[in-house]
């Protein structure tokens, strides 16, 4: 009869158990698959507007109202057209807040800083304008009215 070397003997390689394997799987999809997945969510449903409950905000003379339609179209209601303008802003920031920086950005010449060496061309076009430095002066002339 043919012995069997203890599993404890060098050079002999014992079976890998099914349970070993299954947690090993579940650890790679976890790791893999799971985490990522719940990182990507947490990322991008951080991001998303407040849209019901209060804001303070200073500035305003009264309350601004800005109820949205099922189709989430804002309508705001104000007292004078300095807190509407404001509301209006408020809505424009919740809802094309990634739009507006990446016009700000163009303008400036700054896209390179979130796509890179790709858009370094636009922005050297871009700075040529200077329109930072015109808004600045445009603004420094400007009258509180």
């Amino acid at each position: 009869m043919a012995r069997t070397p203890p599993a404890t003997e060098p050079g002999v390689r014992r079976p890998i158990k099914r349970a070993t394997i299954v947690k090993i799987v579940a650890l790679l999809v976890t790791v893999f698959v799971v985490v990522p997945v719940v990182f990507v969510y947490v990322l991008l449903t951080g991001s998303e507007p407040k849209l019901e409950g209060t804001v303070k905000a200073p500035g305003l003379g009264a309350p601004v109202s800005i109820a949205r339609d099922s189709l989430g179209v804002p309508t705001i209601v104000a007292t004078t057209r300095a807190d509407l303008a404001y509301g209006l802003g408020f809505a424009h920031a919740q809802d094309r807040f990634f739009q507006m920086d990446l016009s700000r950005r163009l303008a400036a010449g700054e896209l390179s800083e979130i796509f890179g060496d790709i858009a370094l061309a636009q922005d050297r076009n871009a700075r040529l304008f200077r329109f930072r430095h015109v808004a600045q002066a445009v603004l420094a002339q400007a009258t509180p009215e």
